[in-house]
């Protein structure tokens, strides 16, 4: 499988990507990756290393996912969703016209996916006389803006993404709104926003998709299929961490389908 946009080391891009099959192992890591702080970012980061089999032609490290661009991991943290068996499902929204909250089915399947321009990930703005030149942020740029004064955190991040470090950037308060433009007409990227309506009112909402929502879930559940495992079979953790999903989901079928046999 492709990536949006890409990983460039050495001037190669790579573009190949896979996870590794899903085990309770897997998941639990996982799920205790994404429980390990407030850092987005990071968690993200963390997440992807675990799942992904291969990246490129490299071994998969913090550092390379890291540096993957911003849209490129919105779409593996969808992909990995998705890979989990989450393909989608219901949402809900509040209707920003009669304040209802309501439901709405979708799936990931069917939303598109924007493949990279073709200068990414560089992008030329042109601004009055002058060509400057910035590359599209990544994963390690998010982790260290956070890292950031809040009031010089835009300006930190646009030197950044700067490719000609000794530039000195315009003051102009419009020169942000222009390399935004840009950079977002360059940038890979999955569909974070769709519009539906309220069957209440009828009025069309726009909803935001968080491309995160992976990061939400918690090890709770599994950790209690484990113990119910464990409780009737008397495995180790190992174990069934160790089965597959679909061979783990079965065994616990087969414990309620005992259970009701017993009452």
């Amino acid at each position: 499988m492709l990536l949006p946009g890409g990983l460039f080391e050495g001037g190669t891009r790579s573009r190949h990507w896979s996870f590794k099959p899903v085990s309770g192992r897997l998941e639990l890591a996982l799920c205790e990756a994404a429980e390990t702080g407030s850092n987005t970012p990071r968690a993200v980061t963390q997440v992807l290393r675990l799942a992904l089999a291969h990246l490129g032609e490299r071994p998969v490290t913090e550092a390379r996912v890291a540096n993957l661009c911003v849209g490129d991991r919105q779409f593996l943290m969808r992909e990995l969703e998705q890979h989990l068996g989450r393909s989608g499902g219901w949402f809900h929204a509040d209707c920003t016209t009669c304040a209802n909250r309501f439901d709405f089915s979708l799936q990931y399947a069917d939303l598109p996916v924007q493949e990279a321009g073709p200068s990414y990930p560089l992008v030329r703005v042109q601004w009055q006389d002058r060509q400057i030149c910035f590359r599209l942020p990544t994963g390690a740029d998010q982790e260290q803006i956070l890292e950031q004064p809040q009031p010089e955190a835009t300006s930190w991040l646009l030197h950044q993404l700067l490719e000609e470090p000794e530039c000195v950037l315009p003051c102009d308060n419009g020169f942000q709104s222009v390399v935004d433009a840009a950079l977002e007409e360059v940038a890979p990227g999955i569909v974070t926003r769709v519009l539906t309506s309220c069957p209440e009112c009828e009025a069309e909402n726009t909803v935001e998709l968080d491309p995160y929502r992976l990061l939400a879930w918690k090890s709770d559940g599994l950790l209690k299929e484990i113990h119910q495992l464990a409780s009737h079979y008397h495995w180790s953790e190992a174990e069934i961490l160790a089965l597959p999903r679909f061979r783990r989901q079965r065994y616990l079928d087969l414990i309620d389908q005992s259970r009701g046999m017993i009452q």
